[in-house]
């Protein structure tokens, strides 16, 4: 269990220590990148009637997360602040102190590689202000004498940051959650914190609600080799395998 004495200031300069002492390596924030994507490995393979065929292996993406810890405890992938004295984070804890993937992050697909960033601030983490969707009146199809439901409109948001929740998607933290990367076409990576019992319905509701007005016939699949397509929206992320894993939006 990892107790924090005040005698000893905070805790999380033991922390960085021992990583750096098992060969965690020290950069500015500004030069932290996420790894070079896997390369692919090719070959010839050979058909029964003789023909020679190219053929590729496809090994999965390096998944990335970033932990920050702040004054008043540490934060993983813009979720939710967790103290550092929490008897539920000490196994947390204890694995980035020994340079291990902490096991609530491994990926789903045991072949991916996993980096995790470790940034520190020396400011009291404060809760990001909530985003309000704005009403939007009934409208009139073109053609048609009938009335459309009112949609909530969501304000865009810039690539690479989480957009507001959608309408009816509540994160309960008193219950099990995970994050999961979404990777757009349109090359936006998303990082959001869905409940075990969120389904992949829910995902794709909260695709469209950062896309207003985009298109909706894609497929979502999970990242590995070969892609799993996750077709059935009332599969629970729990049932899907999704935790801590990366989906894909595929036209």
């Amino acid at each position: 269990m990892l107790v924090q004495d005040p005698s000893k200031g905070n805790d999380v300069d033991a922390i960085f220590n021992q990583a750096r002492q098992l060969g965690a390596v020290e950069r500015p924030l500004d030069q932290l990148q996420e790894p070079p994507r896997s390369t692919s490995f090719t070959g010839t393979g050979r058909l029964l009637s003789g023909e020679t065929v190219q053929s590729t292996s496809q090994q999965p993406e390096a998944v990335v997360h970033n932990i920050v810890f702040w004054s008043n405890g540490f934060t993983v992938n813009d979720g939710p602040l967790r103290r550092l004295d929490d008897p539920e984070n000490a196994s947390f804890l204890e694995s980035i102190k020994k340079s291990e993937c902490p096991k609530e992050l491994e990926p789903a697909d045991r072949r991916s590689s996993v980096n995790v960033n470790l940034i520190r601030r020396n400011e009291d983490y404060r809760e990001p202000k909530k985003s309000h969707a704005s009403f939007q009146g009934v409208g009139r199809t073109l053609g048609s004498s009938s009335s459309t439901a009112p949609e909530p409109s969501v304000a865009s948001t810039p690539p690479n940051s989480a957009p507001p929740p959608s309408a009816g998607l509540v994160v309960d933290q008193s219950l099990p959650s995970t994050t999961i990367q979404l990777r757009l076409a349109d090359g936006t990576r998303l990082i959001s914190h869905f409940n075990y019992h969120h389904t992949i319905g829910d995902i794709r509701a909260f695709i469209d609600a950062s896309r207003p007005g985009g298109r909706q016939n894609y497929q979502l699949q999970m990242m590995g080799f070969p892609p799993k397509v996750l077709a059935d929206e009332t599969q629970t992320i729990e049932q899907a395998g999704l935790a801590n894993s990366v989906v894909m939006q595929k036209f």
